[in-house]
């Protein structure tokens, strides 16, 4: 009993100096403020009306055509991540489709797009900042990415090779201890998530060891925040739940990491709906388009490929996406980072595709390559069925 008196004291008692602590408001006045809007806070649309500004954005990046002869492969790469092999370059001031133009041999700073190599072929490697790869196996993820087909043909020097060339030279060069992102992301689409095999040293590998690569990673220490990492290993977790697998060690592990940097980046929103300027170390924002388009487009692109079907309506969500296309919107003059760019708009295509019936998402292979006894063929496929990672159909628009 006196335990109960002293409790109800200590609640009157704390009820009092909340009252007076409300910033010398009212009662009244608290309850006001906490029912009006935060200053930076967004108003979002209807269902319909946010597709429509999504729409909207994606047309506008649309219209940033890069030039053959003037951009380098890293820029138009990321534009094939963002528009697959829909996307459009110029090229002698004409429209061409840029995988159609790659593919026919092109050159760029005197050195091919693609060469043979003593394993089959790859993707011309990193020469200097922002001219052809920037991270190992990056060409090889956006080709998966764009849902390119195993027996696409490049044009090299020495010959034509093939995109299962390419996934042969990525397995047998693999290593320890290195960048495993964009590899994880190409080798689990192409080959599925219960592949084996042999690497130049003759020693075997298996997708689960990717897996723990990746997991192993510290996101803060990766590329940009560590959300390309991420994209990756949901891209890859998808993929193992759309082979029918259940959630088991380095995956289970995965979807756990994967689970908790999306609250992460829910925790570190801002007002406005942008995500943390300094991604998933603290919170932060800018006023910066530029700087928003980098670190917000990011992190949507990674939550895009991440967040379930029955989380897409959620308001922070939402939020993030009216904020990313009104951005691209009302800045569609300035002149933009095209990798930036091309990655917010992957995120709201991303979106669109999951949210809209007319198209379709790419979230996670479900028809790959099944394992070889040799462990080391690469045979080629018929075109990708894209899936969802959760669930088959889009959920409806609010």
């Amino acid at each position: 009993m006196r335990f109960l008196t002293r409790l109800s004291f200590l609640i009157l008692f704390l009820s009092h100096v909340m009252l007076i602590s409300g910033c010398g408001k009212s009662s009244q006045e608290v309850a006001n403020t906490e029912t009006a809007p935060a200053k930076n806070e967004q108003q979002v649309e209807s269902g319909e009306a946010l597709l429509k500004k999504v729409e909207q954005a994606i047309e506008i990046a649309q219209q940033h055509y890069l030039e053959s002869d003037k951009h380098s492969p890293w820029e138009i790469y990321h534009g094939i991540l963002a528009f697959r092999q829909d996307y459009q370059i110029r090229q002698n001031n004409k429209t061409v489709n840029a995988l159609d133009w790659i593919s026919s041999g092109a050159y760029y700073d005197n050195e091919p797009w693609f060469q043979k190599t003593e394993f089959g072929g790859r993707a011309h490697r990193y020469t200097k900042e922002n001219a052809f790869e920037g991270h190992k196996n990056q060409s090889l993820a956006i080709l998966a990415m764009a849902n390119v087909p195993l027996d696409h043909q490049f044009q090299t020097p020495d010959g034509p090779i093939t995109v299962a060339d390419i996934v042969r030279d990525a397995q047998k060069e693999i290593q320890e201890n290195e960048e495993v992102t964009w590899s994880l992301w190409a080798l689990v689409h192409y080959l599925g998530p219960d592949a084996t095999w042999l690497d130049k040293k003759g020693e075997e590998w298996r997708m689960d060891d990717l897996v723990y690569m990746q997991n192993e990673t510290l996101s803060n220490d990766s590329a940009c925040g560590g959300t390309h990492a991420l994209f990756a290993l949901s891209y890859a977790r998808n993929t193992y739940k759309n082979a029918g697998h259940r959630l088991r060690g380095y995956w289970l592990e995965a979807d756990q990491k994967i689970k908790r940097y999306i609250e992460e980046a829910k925790a570190m929103q801002n007002l406005d709906g942008s995500f943390s300027y300094d991604y998933f170390f603290q919170k932060s924002e800018s006023e910066n388009f530029q700087e928003r388009l980098e670190t917000t487009g990011h992190t949507l692109e990674f939550l895009m490929m991440a967040l379930p079907d029955d989380r897409l309506n959620e308001e922070w969500v939402r939020k993030a996406i009216s904020l990313m296309a009104n951005d691209i919107i009302e800045n569609k003059d300035e002149p933009v980072d095209y990798s930036a760019l091309y990655h917010a708009i992957d995120g709201l295509v991303i979106y669109r595709n999951r949210m809209s019936p007319d198209h379709t998402a790419q979230l996670g292979n479900k028809s790959f390559l099944k394992k070889s006894s040799s462990k080391t063929d690469v045979k080629v496929l018929k075109p990708v069925v894209p899936a969802t990672p959760e669930a088959s159909t889009p959920p409806p628009a609010p």
